[in-house]
């Protein structure tokens, strides 16, 4: 069969939503997805930025969660929640998602793009540090 590669970032919205869609949308074409993780922050860095640019610039970041909040609606997902700190950091999550064996990969990565953008956690902690900011569940 063959495989696609399905590159993301933790800190990425973006890629939030690709990841809730790659594994259905490869069913339909008959392909497998292979899961690689990478980091924004030193391309981002390389370019002299010290944030994602969705915070340098406003009107751009305020577009970018409007246009999220529309895409997660229009594919039935929930909410999207604004993670603090935006953007996070994602280096743990990849070093782990990247250790891990191929097949657990994806079950690993959508866990921990839905603590961060449904329920609001900060994927940067070890754990202990912050509470989690979890959303009541109707």
């Amino acid at each position: 069969m063959a495989t696609i590669e399905f590159w993301y970032e933790f800190a990425s919205t973006y890629s939030f939503l690709a990841a809730e869609e790659v594994e259905a949308a490869a069913r339909r074409a008959g392909v497998g997805v292979s899961w690689r993780p990478f980091l924004l922050g030193p391309i981002f860095a390389g370019q002299g930025y010290t944030t994602s640019p969705f915070n340098l610039f406003p009107l751009k970041g305020r577009n970018m969660w409007r246009d999220l909040a529309r895409r997660a609606a229009q594919l039935g997902h929930p909410a999207i929640v604004r993670p603090d700190p935006f953007p996070a950091n994602g280096l743990l999550a990849a070093r782990v998602a990247t250790a891990l064996a191929d097949a657990d990969r994806p079950a690993f990565s959508r866990a921990v793009f839905r603590a961060e953008f449904v329920d609001g956690d900060d994927i940067s902690d070890r754990g202990g540090d912050r509470p989690a900011r979890r959303r009541p569940r109707p």
